[in-house]
């Protein structure tokens, strides 16, 4: 029987194979694994303590792939290059759930009924313990229905339906009409603080009080890109983010270790230069900040929020003289009355958007 030999062409593809692969895997030892992955605002995977039980399981090999994707040599160049391949040669409409249109980056995710009613449960829950309080909620909807994209995004109708099964008879603002797709970055989920004017006005109007921005002036706190240009690894533009300052408005946060309420700035600069320059506005992700503003009216309100609400909470304190904002991703409700008490007759407002009502898990109630 004749020997077939392998010809010229096949040897050559072999050995560039070869030296590829040998290359990768060098450079890849050679090259101090990053410490924070800063396109992304997250840590990368560590590599994973090798057992028997994990290597038979198959979690090791599973932590393993996550932690050689998040290391690997020149990632970022490689990320980039995949999302092009996705948007500019194959035009597929997203990738992994992320678009890219004329109004900018964001999220397709639709609602998750099951999700949605625990949330509402959860919020039910939580307004059952204020009485004597005047609540109302409201839903922020997501950018992806401003984004004139067929595809299947939030459903803004199906969630309002769901909420309004458990809470129908607390009051519901609707903040769908105040807001546009230039409402939001175009690099970021995140709502324009000098957008939101009309957000701030529906909340008050609803809940009996009266808005007054006469004192704010804008404030260029520098450039910014938001979350998604990581996540699509793609070049986009910066944007402005200008923040509304009040001369009269001070703040106070809890302080984790002290567990006593301490003065803070009402816009951060130095976190606007950190990881998330969004923590620009009352540092971000806290469990509880106060507001207060001696030349508002006499009143007390109190915002169950996420990060949309350190933003809004600077325009709310033109109408109230003390806000109070509770993140309940970082404190239980059944210990919130040992660091405050609410205040008989005063407004309480659950504002939320999609993410968080779609992801019941991270409220403690």
């Amino acid at each position: 029987m004749a020997q077939v030999k392998p010809d010229l062409r096949s040897i050559l593809n072999a050995l560039v194979f070869i030296v590829t692969i040998g290359a990768l895997f060098v450079l890849n030892l050679a090259t101090k694994p990053p410490d924070l992955l800063v396109s992304e605002r997250r840590a990368p995977a560590k590599l994973p303590a090798f057992t028997w039980q994990s290597a038979a399981s198959g979690s090791f090999m599973s932590r393993f792939e996550d932690y050689a994707a998040d290391n690997f040599f020149c990632r970022e160049g490689f990320r980039s290059i995949r999302a092009f391949t996705v948007f500019h040669i194959l035009r597929q409409s997203d990738k992994s759930g992320l678009y890219l249109g004329l109004s900018g980056a964001g999220e397709f995710k639709p609602p998750d009924p099951a999700a949605l009613r625990l949330s509402a449960e959860k919020i039910r829950k939580a307004a059952d313990m204020l009485a004597g309080c005047d609540v109302y909620y409201a839903l922020i909807p997501d950018k992806s229905i401003y984004a004139g994209r067929y595809l299947p995004g939030f459903d803004l109708r199906q969630a309002e339906l769901i909420l309004a099964e458990i809470l129908g008879d607390v009051p519901y603002i609707s903040l769908e009409g105040c807001l546009n797709a230039g409402s939001f970055y175009r690099t970021d989920l995140h709502w324009k603080q000098t957008a939101i004017a009309d957000v701030a006005a529906e909340i008050c109007g609803a809940m009996g009080a009266e808005l007054d921005l006469y004192e704010y002036i804008r404030i260029l706190a520098g450039e910014f890109k938001g979350v998604y240009a990581g996540q699509l690894a793609l070049p986009m533009d910066p944007e402005s983010m200008i923040y509304m300052d009040n001369p009269f408005l001070s703040a106070w946060v809890l302080n984790d270790a002290t567990l006593a309420f301490e003065e803070c700035p009402v816009y951060d600069l130095a976190l606007f230069r950190g990881i998330d320059p969004y923590d620009l506005f009352l540092r971000g992700p806290q469990a509880l900040v106060r507001l207060e503003n001696p030349y508002a009216p006499p009143g007390d309100l109190y915002v169950f929020r996420d990060s949309f609400g350190s933003s809004l909470a600077p325009l709310l304190a033109s109408a109230y003289s003390s806000v109070t904002l509770i993140d309940l991703r970082y404190i239980d409700m059944r210990i919130l009355g040992q660091y405050m008490e609410f205040a008989p007759g005063a407004d309480v407002l659950f504002l939320y958007s999609s993410q968080i009502l779609n992801n019941p898990s991270v409220l403690k109630v």
